[in-house]
């Protein structure tokens, strides 16, 4: 079978398991796929950069390598369920990041406004299921990304406020060695 046989074929058989799944809930999850894909890309050029020679951090390297990954597995958990529902995944091109931090306090503020953006995005997509009467999609999001949102915002205004605290050198250096094999919840 050749391409355009196989892709046919493929599009038959989403078409076989798609049921009560709106395409413009569809649409919404490709757009929530990229911005967590974008989310991890930008998690990962925070965590390299804490883990310069002329930074030295290595608790936010890993607080923010873990969050990263913890990004890009919830985008394969919205692929894997695109899958499931019959939909087609469509992946964009991920922009480079554009930080502009000088300080753990503005890296962490930075963080906390990705999270607030993706909660939105979440929260949006939410409502977009429950206007199309999706309850899987409903379901499928407030077990596994909903909850998860508001403790990962939670813990980051936690560290900005403790980072506020102690914003001279040794204290970064104690909250670096606190926060030290902490994932992103």
């Amino acid at each position: 079978m050749n391409f355009a046989g196989r892709l046919q074929f493929r599009r038959l058989m989403c078409l076989m398991v798609r049921q009560n799944f709106a395409s413009e809930c569809e649409n919404a999850i490709n757009k929530q796929i990229h911005l967590e894909l974008k989310s991890s890309y930008d998690y990962m050029a925070m965590a390299y950069h804490f883990d310069r020679s002329d930074v030295a951090l290595p608790g936010l390297y890993g607080f923010f390598k873990s969050a990263s990954s913890e990004e890009r597995e919830h985008a394969a958990q919205l692929m894997t369920y695109m899958n499931k529902r019959g939909g087609t995944i469509c992946l964009e091109e991920i922009p480079a990041p554009q930080f502009k931090f000088t300080t753990v306090k503005a890296a962490l503020i930075e963080a906390l406004d990705m999270e607030k953006t993706v909660n939105e995005s979440l929260l949006a997509l939410h409502a977009l299921a429950n206007e199309h009467s999706d309850p899987h999609l409903s379901d499928f999001l407030e077990t596994n990304f909903l909850i998860e949102q508001v403790d990962a915002q939670k813990q980051l205004a936690d560290y900005i406020t403790q980072i506020e605290r102690c914003e001279k050198e040794l204290g970064v250096h104690i909250f670096d060695n606190d926060i030290k094999g902490k994932d992103m919840h």
